[in-house]
């Protein structure tokens, strides 16, 4: 049976745990299937929809909201779905019909302006991208994002549009001089935005954002790189194999940097070209800069993993087991991964419920399981592989579990 779990504690003030850097496997798991234990057994429950403290809802497909139940739920997600309270129509259908009334509300929720300015903002944080700085314009990856939104086009486009828009909703060319675009990807906003050594945080960003992962992520997902084609620091898996002096004497977790960076060269390879205000450079080449610190290469770009000069020039990796000529082929091929779409439903439920990305905050609060996340994502994308958010945010939203597990919260 696959379960939302609850630890303990409400969203609001608490966030969630998730997957992080130091679990590669996954969530953390702790099952509650309702009830109470048989040395402590607590209060029996008198009023039909009415939790007392020591209770839990059973977090599974059995479970049948009471209208009470229904209310609560939708008074908890609607102002961070829509931006506002229910309605007195929405209210009386939820006390009429109780959980059958969930599903047709959210199914028009997910129409109004407010959801698509409610996932416009949410990615806008993710991706570190909002206004105007010097000539880069931060908003064009949210435009995107409102547009994709808006019109009911597949989540997938966010990062595969082959255009940018403007505040107007009206198509513009994106803005990096790129040869090809990905969507929120090759926006200055984006790469600016998350600049960094080795591009490493453009990488990272991509990750947590698109695929609900940090480093290191499962081999399964992202394959490791051949040793051999990296530069020598980044060879080391434990003290012993660091031959790089500069490296073991500090330089981020220098003594086994093959762990992570295995998997963040292929992935940071194809935004070799972009120079640090997110604008292409047709001749970068990946070099060490001889001035600058290490990661940088010259004239504001970024040095390449790749040990190969010729390598290192190019924008080719290796991106969840495909090979990719640039950035926009790795974009799509991410968006045929089933983490993408299973990523888009934890969104979904950090922005309705409550959920810190990919981050342990240390404090219980909720673990989700992958396979539950997986579960609906194929659920939707088994009608159609290519769904809006608008689908999933449908099947997450109404599922029953996911209203136990935030009632489970809410009574906290």
């Amino acid at each position: 049976m696959k379960h939302i779990v609850l630890l303990g504690a409400v969203f609001a003030s608490t966030g969630l745990l998730t997957a992080c850097a130091n679990d590669p496997s996954g969530p953390a798991v702790m099952s509650t299937s309702g009830g109470t234990d048989s040395a402590n057994p607590g209060p029996t429950r008198q009023t039909p929809g009415v939790v007392t403290p020591t209770e839990t809802l059973p977090v599974e497909a059995s479970f049948e909201p009471a209208a009470q139940q229904a209310l609560d739920y939708m008074r908890y997600i609607g102002p961070s779905l829509i931006g506002r309270v229910l309605t007195d129509e929405e209210e009386a259908k939820l006390d009429a019909s109780a959980g059958d009334a969930v599903k047709p509300i959210i199914e028009t929720w997910v129409q109004d302006d407010g959801f698509v300015e409610a996932v416009k903002s949410m990615l806008e944080i993710r991706l570190g991208s909002n206004g105007k700085r010097g000539s880069a314009d931060f908003n064009l990856p949210g435009y995107i994002v409102r547009h994709v939104v808006k019109h009911n086009l597949p989540w997938s486009r966010v990062v595969t549009s082959d255009t940018c828009y403007d505040a107007m909703d009206q198509a513009i060319p994106c803005d990096t001089g790129a040869p090809y675009t990905a969507g929120v990807l090759t926006t200055r906003g984006f790469l600016a935005g998350n600049e960094g050594r080795f591009n490493l945080g453009r990488a990272r960003a991509m990750l947590l954002t698109f695929m609900c992962r940090d480093y290191p992520a499962e081999p399964e997902l992202q394959p490791y790189i051949e040793k051999a084609r990296l530069k020598l620091m980044f060879r080391a898996s434990n003290a012993a194999e660091q031959m790089v002096a500069e490296v073991a004497g500090g330089f981020g977790n220098g003594l086994a940097c093959f762990s992570c960076h295995g998997q963040f060269s292929n992935h940071s390879q194809p935004f070799v070209k972009f120079d640090k205000s997110g604008t292409w450079i047709s001749d970068a080449n990946g070099a060490q800069s001889m001035t600058g610190q290490l990661g940088e290469s010259d004239r504001d770009l970024m040095a390449s993993h790749f040990d190969i000069p010729a390598e290192a020039a190019l924008e080719k990796a290796q991106w969840f087991n495909v090979e990719i000529a640039n950035l926009a082929e790795g974009a799509a091929a991410m968006t045929k991964n089933p983490g993408f779409q299973a990523c888009a439903v934890q969104q979904l439920i950090d922005l309705g419920v409550g959920l810190d990305l990919g981050f342990d905050t240390k404090v219980k609060g909720l673990a989700v399981m992958g396979d539950f996340l997986s579960e609906i994502a194929k659920s939707v994308s088994a009608t159609n592989p290519d769904p809006t958010i608008q689908e999933l945010a449908i099947a997450t939203y109404s599922d029953v579990r996911v209203m136990a597990a935030t009632l489970n919260g809410l009574k906290r």
